[in-house]
C-alpha cells in the first residue's frame, strides 16, 4: 500500500496505525503465524492425497476458505465467515478434497462416478 486517503468524516478514529521495521517479520507475529499454518495445512493437504505441488494454489485457497469456515478461538467459537456476513452458515455443501465426483451426462449403465480431484470451492 502506497497511500491512505481520508476525507475528515471521522469515520476513521477508531483506525490505529502502527509500524514495523521493514524485512522483520517476526515482529509481525499474528499475520505470520497465519501464513505458517496456511502453508503446514497446504503441505499437509498435498502429501495426504499425493498430489503434485503445482496444486499449491488451488489448496491453499481451499484451506483459507476452510479457516474462515470453522469456529476461531479469537472470535470465542464464532466462525469468521458469519462475523463478516452477518448471516449463519451452511456446511451442507462441503466436500472431501479430492473425493470424487458426479458425473454430468451419463447413460442408465455407465458408472455413476469418475475419479476427479476437488481442489476448492468457487
Amino acid at each position: 500500500m502506497k497511500v491512505v486517503r481520508i476525507d475528515n468524516g471521522g469515520e476513521t478514529q477508531a483506525i490505529k496505525l502502527e509500524y514495523t521495521l521493514s524485512k522483520t517479520p517476526e515482529l509481525n507475529g499474528l499475520a505470520e503465524r497465519m501464513n505458517r499454518t496456511i502453508m503446514e495445512r497446504v503441505r499437509s493437504m498435498l502429501s495426504h492425497e499425493k498430489l503434485p505441488k503445482s496444486f499449491w494454489f488451488e489448496t491453499m485457497l481451499t484451506a483459507v476458505y476452510l479457516i474462515n469456515m470453522s469456529p476461531s478461538v479469537r472470535l470465542k467459537g464464532d466462525v469468521p465467515q458469519r462475523v463478516w456476513t452477518g448471516r449463519s452458515v451452511s456446511y451442507h455443501y462441503l466436500r472431501v478434497f479430492r473425493c470424487l465426483a458426479a458425473k454430468d451426462q451419463r447413460s442408465k449403465l455407465d458408472d455413476k462416478f469418475k475419479p476427479c480431484i476437488f481442489l476448492g470451492y468457487s
